[in-house]
Formats: C-alpha cells, structure tokens, sequence
C-alpha cells in the first residue's frame, strides 16, 4: 500500500492506518475514543494509528508524541517531543485490546527533542511466514549552534524497532562527523532473528545511508554490533 510509506513496495502488505500521509484509515471509530486508549495504557496523544490482520489475528499499533517542544523555523512551526510512545494491541474477539508490546522513550535533558520518522514506518510479512512485523523508526536531534533541532545527517541518535513475535528488536545508532563517532549496535534477540529478517534490518540501514537521511556506521556493512559484547569491551 502506497500510502503508508515509501518502504512499502519492497514488501507484500496487509496493512492499513490512519495520519497525515494515509488516505486509509482504520474503520473502527471506537479505537481513537479517550476511554479506550485510557484503557490500553496510552498516555500520549496518538498522532497515527494502523491496523492490519495475519494468520494470528487483528492487531492496531499506535504510535504517540507528546508534541511539547515548539521551535520556529523559516517553514513556520515544528513540534519534537521530549517523549513518544508506540503500543501494539491485539483486537480480541470481543473488541476488547490485550497489549502484545510497547514501547515508552524519552529525549535527554540536552537534546533537542525527538520524533518518530514516521515515513520509514514498515508494516509486512517480511520473512512470508504469515505473521506481520512492524518496524518502527524514531530519532533524537541534537541542539544546532542557532538552538533548534540539528537535522543533518550525521548529527544526533536513532532507534529502529522491530516488533516480531511480541518481541522487541532494538538497534541503536549514534553518528557524527568522524568515524570514531559513529556506532551502531543491537540487543541480542537481533542476532537469533530469521536471516531474512536481518538482512532487511541492514538493507534498510544502508538506504537511510545512501539516501542521506542517516550517516550510520558502515564498518561492518551496515549489520550492527551486539550491545552486550560492546560493553565488555569497554
């Protein structure tokens, strides 16, 4: 589905959501109600939701931003967050949400805020076992020499998340101008992952690199580092 995102004609897709760049929306009204995201742990306000089905059943994934940081800029006015949260939820037979895997971020005091780079969003049978995967991308700005957000390429930190079998799958990345600077590296439960699954992570990587959305680092052809090995290292 093209609306979604860019991403999507690389994978067969059974997904459909709701935001500022989907023409699709999610048929069920009761699922943006105050009193079921109350109830499904939301805090944040939900600025894009999206449902999809497999073989295991029906499944919504929200993704929030607190929005409290303003900053003007020569387009007008953009909002980052010093907060985001993202919740998959399972539709059950009744209607009713059970949570399958959330995640709660924060921004540091000294940077500029974060957001979730909500285009890189992907929603697939990646790996055409049946069962859907979400990929999910946010980032952190560092402070510019003018006080506002730092969108260069190889400036602040990342995080891309992939929900799979009601794990989370985290790679973190850090750049910067010179290549000491620059890391990335992975939770363990990357590395067990299907190979196809992998490779997808690292080809998503390499074509934030080459399209100069995200200066990671290259060392090993894009696949990352276990984060436990890398802090024994140190």
């Amino acid at each position: 589905m093209k609306y979604l995102l860019p991403l999507f004609f690389l994978l067969p897709v059974l997904a459909f959501g709701q935001g500022k760049d989907s023409k699709i929306t999610c048929t069920d009204e009761r699922l943006l109600q105050a009193e079921t995201l109350k109830k499904s742990g939301i805090v944040l306000p939900v600025f894009k939701h999206y449902c999809y089905s497999d073989q295991s059943g029906n499944y919504v994934l929200y993704l929030a931003e607190k929005q409290d940081i303003k900053q003007n800029i020569k387009q007008g006015e953009e909002k980052l967050s010093r907060a985001v949260e993202a919740h998959l939820l399972k539709i059950e037979a009744d209607k009713s949400l059970s949570s399958i895997a959330s995640i709660r971020d924060k921004a540091n005091a000294d940077e500029a805020g974060m957001e979730f780079w909500s285009k890189l969003t992907e929603i697939g049978d990646i790996d055409k076992d049946g069962n859907i995967e979400s990929i999910i991308v946010y980032r952190f700005y560092n402070k510019g020499d003018d006080g506002l957000a730092d969108r260069s390429a190889y400036s602040g930190r990342i995080k891309i998340v992939m929900l799979y079998k009601g794990s989370k799958v985290v790679i973190r990345a850090v750049t910067g101008d010179l290549d000491g600077e620059r890391e990335t590296t992975s939770t363990d439960n990357f590395f067990a992952l299907p190979a196809t699954l992998q490779k997808h992570l690292v080809q998503k990587m390499a074509a934030m690199y080459r399209d100069d959305q995200y200066g990671f680092d290259n060392s090993y052809q894009f696949k990352p580092v276990s984060k436990s090995i890398k802090a024994k290292i140190k």
